[in-house]
């Protein structure tokens, strides 16, 4: 499930990523959600993810970032001002109607959240995001809208849990390793290897991708955003495309990477069927 909210939020300073005034804002409009977001010992990956707060009609994301940039920023971000009107989406696992319609049917009513400050919410429109991904597609483009963290599939394939190493080259495996181990936990190899196959890069994905240093918890973090287009192989098996279109559109839901239920790896897609 995914739905798309339109907030008013009153006026407030901040040099954090905004995603974490979201995640409160959930948690204030319902505190059964609490659980689910910082709750360590919920199961993994979580059954709910969230986006910062987004801006206009671009639904630009909003957040202290420095684009581009090799090294590591060594200043800390100059505070941004959050005010007025933005977007918020949320996708869900369908066992989660209930609490996220509770924390909807609060909003409507406004809240109050304590955020350095008291910060007043209140939701303007609602609405169901329905994207389907095509039977037939020749090309997508994924759109990383918020920072992505890639999640080594590598690390579940040989069994060493404790390595947690960051990936960072928009390579399919990388991209959607969260979404396959979601769908396929027990054939999660096998539908790795399927996905690899089957989504081919364009040799522009290395200008069209960006790094994105993002402030989160007094710390510049690397993340990735901008865009990647891959090709759907013309040989693809009828099972593994059946596979490939269920993992892009849990991605769509659910956000890629990890990091998904903090405001991380939102992203959105544009399906080719003419292969150009």
């Amino acid at each position: 499930m995914l739905v798309r909210l339109k907030v008013k939020v009153s006026p407030f300073i901040t040099t954090d990523y905004t995603g974490k005034f979201v995640k409160t804002l959930l948690i204030t409009a319902n505190p059964e959600l609490e659980k689910i977001f910082e709750d360590k010992k919920y199961p993994s990956p979580k059954p709910l993810r969230i986006t910062p707060l987004l801006k206009g009609d671009d639904e630009v994301p909003v957040y202290p970032k420095v684009i581009g940039k090799a090294e590591k920023p060594k200043e800390k971000p100059s505070p941004i001002s959050v005010g007025g009107e933005y977007y918020v989406y949320i996708g869900y696992d369908a066992s989660l109607e209930e609490q996220v319609s509770i924390a909807i049917t609060r909003l409507l009513g406004g809240v109050e959240v304590d955020y350095g400050g008291k910060v007043g919410v209140r939701l303007l429109e609602f609405e169901r995001v329905e994207q389907k991904v095509p039977k037939e597609f020749d090309a997508v483009k994924v759109y990383f809208i918020s920072p992505a963290v890639f999640v080594d599939p590598f690390v579940k394939i040989t069994q060493t849990d404790k390595d947690r190493a960051k990936r960072f080259l928009p390579f399919p495996a990388f991209i959607f390793s969260v979404n396959v181990y979601e769908l396929f936990k027990d054939k999660y190899k096998r539908n790795i290897i399927r996905l690899s196959y089957s989504l081919v890069e364009s040799h522009t994905v290395l200008n069209t991708v960006k790094k994105v240093w993002y402030y989160y918890d007094g710390n510049w973090l690397p993340g990735v955003i901008g865009y990647a287009k891959f090709f759907l192989r013309k040989n693809v098996h009828k099972y593994a495309k059946v596979a490939v279109r269920k993992i892009l559109q849990n991605a769509i839901e659910m956000g890629v990477g990890s990091g998904r239920a903090a405001g991380f790896g939102f992203i959105k897609m544009k399906f080719d069927k003419q292969g150009g």
